[in-house]
């Protein structure tokens, strides 16, 4: 008994029985990491075809998020079918629809994707809390948006649109042609630094900024590898802790932020 159980060790631990071991553990991998993929097809939808562990997510690295949306639009219509690692996730790009998911029945559709990385910060965002903490957040934030803040803030949007237009002109003095996202990048970012942080600045003609560099990872428009890593193994992230977003730009954000909430406190605003 000894020396079979002896026998039966050693072949496992032989270079051909850890092969083996390691082929078993791929393929069992690999078909619970599809048990999923069948979801959508069972329901009639059209669908991204997923690949094991990845999903429909690797066609979105390196490219831009919106051109990878509108080609599937393009392919499998309006409501269609996909998968980030093994998650099913249904996109909606009808009117009507996306009336119902954000208005008619907003009350069943409240909660957005869980994203649990273990930063504080980030998980505190209103766009990622759910349930009760989304209704406390939410109570807390909206006065902040009411009519008259808007109209004190007219004064800002005024500011940020003249430079806007100062450097409209120069390009049309000097008959060069217009990366419009970038200059509207740049005015968006003058508006939220101003109204938001309290902080002015210009965008356009600072791009080295140290608010401009550090709010330059948000505005990416290709996949950034922690977003995929998330997406693909929302698991490993969550275990080894992995900030999705960057966090020097997180920490950067952070410390404005409560400089301006310990100055407020300190001159009584």
């Amino acid at each position: 008994m000894e020396a079979a159980l002896g026998g039966f060790v050693a072949l496992i631990f032989a270079p051909l029985g850890i092969t083996a071991l390691l082929g078993f553990a791929l393929i069992f991998l690999i078909w619970k990491s599809g048990r999923s993929y069948d979801c959508w097809k069972k329901r009639g939808v059209p669908y991204v075809k997923p690949y094991p562990f990845f999903g429909s997510v690797l066609e979105n690295l390196g490219r831009r998020i919106h051109e990878v949306e509108n080609d599937r639009y393009k392919k499998y219509g309006a409501v269609y079918g996909h998968f980030e690692g093994t998650s099913p996730f249904l996109s909606v790009a009808d009117p009507e629809l996306v009336r119902s998911v954000l208005v008619k029945d907003f009350h069943i559709f409240s909660n957005r994707r869980e994203l649990t990385t273990g930063d504080v910060i980030t998980e505190s965002m209103l766009q990622l809390l759910q349930g009760e903490n989304w209704k406390r957040v939410r109570t807390i934030v909206s006065p902040t948006f009411s009519t008259g803040k808007i109209k004190r803030m007219m004064s800002i949007f005024s500011s940020c649109s003249k430079v806007l237009v100062d450097n409209y002109r120069k390009f049309s003095e000097k008959g060069e042609p217009v990366d419009v996202k970038k200059i509207f990048g740049a005015f968006s970012m003058d508006v939220i630094a101003n109204s938001a942080f309290s902080t002015k600045i210009d965008s356009h003609n600072d791009p080295n900024n140290a608010f401009v560099t550090a709010a330059r990872p948000f505005f990416q428009n290709t996949v950034p590898w922690r977003l995929a890593l998330w997406l693909v193994f929302p698991s490993i992230v969550k275990l080894f802790k992995i900030k999705v977003a960057s966090p020097l730009s997180t920490k950067f954000f952070a410390d404005v932020t409560l400089n301006i909430i310990k100055e407020r406190k300190r001159t009584g605003q």
